[in-house]
């Protein structure tokens, strides 16, 4: 089914979306827990990683945990 019916079938980006897989809904569960991890990220209460700093960031965490 066409992404834009009206659109040029020779258009790339809209066949590379028309090829794209379909994904399934959120559940109800998945929609609150994505909803409270916003609201946390919102009210700075979450810690936001750069990609490449996550390795030690986690080790940082994980030693906070046994310490």
């Amino acid at each position: 089914m066409p992404t834009c019916p009206g659109a040029s079938p020779s258009d790339p980006i809209l066949a590379a979306i028309d090829r794209a897989p379909r994904v399934q809904r959120l559940t109800p569960e998945q929609r609150a827990e994505l909803e409270q991890d916003l609201a946390d990220i919102a009210a700075g209460r979450a810690r936001l990683v750069a990609h490449e700093d996550l390795p030690q960031a986690l080790e940082e965490l994980a030693r906070e945990q046994d310490g």
